[in-house]
């Protein structure tokens, strides 16, 4: 039923986007497999928060769990999901994704409570946070975070003796893992995270002394390097499972964004291009306009400094980036015209638009620009 009035709505109201955002399977999988081969016991929770660091929650999640489907033996090395919110749960469930899920952001102790959706954890930020939800009178799967040194969410050590007493006193609430976060583990200089490490072993071996606990992570992307000295048996990959990290070489971007050519035109020697004329031809040229902004995450800051590609050209990106719009120097290609294919961002690292590249230029990280790519635009997995 759901196929067929997708297939009504394709047919009742035709459309093509002008800009789509392209998801390279293979490279996604590709990178899980090569962290799994250095993770804790073989075991990876993929991190999908944040509308999959910008490549489309849903459609990642499809991705992960028809793997998973497909190497039943996989459902232990990948045991859930991480996402920062219910919303996200809510999200999922009904999109049918029936892997479970964790939340590892804030949730409030009422939807906690409260909740009804399956195979869901939660993690618990803070001795308060634990207290409210001590009342509770159905089973709630929880994750007890540690602050290990970041100082930003977490039990400090001199809470965790109140927290074993409140878990103990309430069988509904199961400690099903323990968390905490490396806080500076992508640094040559590895003393802070050498001291987050012994406070998180201590902390774990005293607490495996009251309960069995069947999740023990404490990695991010970068801190698998660490996998060796860790007490656990579970990593969570976020940025690496995207193609980031200077640490695995055989992982790649898997995000582009694709675009077409909405306009061209000549201008002569000195005229302005875009608002405020902050780019003036000092030849004549040939321009032409994409349909791609700050709106569609092409950052402002890459006004009169940034670049996409057209076939084998850099093109670069002249005036001042509009909301929905932008003009590029397509002088040195002769034959453009509308319709012509735009890459915006590409998925090879060494091109001018990639990513990488792009977060050089308007001096952020990677992460950033990803995350701003909207949630509306159009994903295709490839």
């Amino acid at each position: 039923m759901k196929n067929l009035l997708k297939w009504l709505k394709s047919v009742r109201f035709p459309y093509k986007p002008l800009i789509s955002i392209y998801i390279d399977k293979d490279r996604l999988l590709t990178n899980l497999e090569s962290y799994m081969a250095i993770a804790p016991q073989g075991h990876i929770a993929p991190v999908l928060k944040s509308n999959a660091y910008g490549h489309g929650l849903i459609e990642v999640a499809q991705i992960l769990e028809n793997y998973r489907s497909k190497h039943p033996n996989l459902t232990e090395e990948i045991p859930f999901f991480c996402i920062d919110s219910y919303f996200e749960a809510i999200s999922l469930k009904s999109k049918g994704i029936e892997t479970p899920l964790l939340i590892i952001g804030f949730t409030r102790p009422e939807d906690i409570i409260s909740s009804k959706l399956k195979n869901i954890s939660f993690v618990i930020t803070s001795l308060e946070q634990l207290q409210s939800i001590s009342s509770c009178h159905h089973p709630i799967n929880i994750h007890l975070k540690i602050d290990t040194g970041m100082n930003r969410q977490g039990l400090k050590q001199d809470q965790i003796n109140q927290a074993i007493k409140i878990i103990k006193e309430n069988r509904n609430l199961k400690l099903e893992g323990l968390i905490s976060h490396f806080a500076d583990a992508d640094n040559t200089d590895q003393n802070f995270t050498d001291r987050q490490i012994s406070i998180w072993n201590k902390v774990v071996e005293n607490l495996q002394k009251y309960f069995s606990i069947k999740y023990i992570h404490i990695s991010n992307t970068s801190g698998h390097k660490y996998t060796q000295t860790i007490n656990a048996n579970l990593s969570r990959l976020g940025i690496g499972l995207y193609g980031f990290d200077k640490n695995v070489e055989s992982v790649k971007p898997v995000l582009s964004m694709k675009t077409i050519i909405t306009s061209v035109k000549n201008i002569d020697k000195g005229e302005s291009v875009g608002y405020n004329g902050t780019f003036t031809a000092s030849r004549d040229m040939k321009i032409a306009t994409i349909p791609v902004g700050y709106y569609e995450a092409l950052d402002r800051s890459l006004s009169n400094k940034g670049f996409v590609k057209i076939g084998d050209h850099f093109c670069p990106i002249i005036g001042r980036i509009s909301m929905n719009i932008s003009t590029i120097d397509v002088s040195e290609i002769m034959d453009v015209k509308i319709g012509d294919d735009v890459i915006v961002i590409s998925n090879n690292l060494a091109d001018k638009n990639s990513i990488t590249n792009i977060s050089k230029l308007t001096q952020t990280i990677e992460y950033e620009n990803l995350v701003h790519i909207p949630q509306h635009l159009k994903r295709v997995i490839v």
